[in-house]
């Protein structure tokens, strides 16, 4: 599978809109994210042991995401999909750190004041929307 595009739109963010609902309430949280070419199709991200979103997560793991460029990006690329599967991963944030301090600015000073109070979290996509921004190509990605 070509992922150069996917590759190409996940170099201008590292955050996305994550979109969740519950007994029919909406809510939608901005976190940052960080992604391996090794497994194109999952999505990393952390939330505070003691924050309610985990019990969110826990009820209702479809999900739905959105990336948002990261400022002064030109063209507005992004990453959508929807009927995501959101589940607790295996990794910690020690696994992650070193990826989150390349592509996350001023990531230390997160992991500084909460890194200790953080567990980790996967998004597994079957169907991913790739926009390569306007004018640039535009293509969904399916994960067996």
């Amino acid at each position: 599978m070509d992922i150069s595009l996917l590759k190409q739109v996940v170099s201008t963010t590292n955050k996305i809109a994550l979109g969740t609902a519950v007994n029919n309430e909406a809510e939608v949280k901005i976190v940052n994210f960080v992604w391996f070419e090794d497994r194109p199709n999952t999505l990393y991200f952390s939330s505070v042991k003691t924050s309610a979103a985990l019990k969110t997560y826990d009820q209702n793991p479809d999900v739905a995401f959105i990336t948002v460029p990261n400022d002064g990006t030109p063209g507005n690329p992004y990453l959508r999909a929807q009927h995501v599967k959101l589940h607790r991963s295996d990794k910690t944030m020690a696994d992650l750190l070193p990826r989150y301090l390349e592509t996350v600015p001023n990531y230390q000073k997160v992991w500084d004041a909460i890194g200790s109070s953080l567990v980790v979290f996967e998004l597994q996509v079957t169907d991913l929307f790739v926009d390569g921004g306007i004018g640039q190509a535009k293509e969904t990605l399916t994960f067996k």
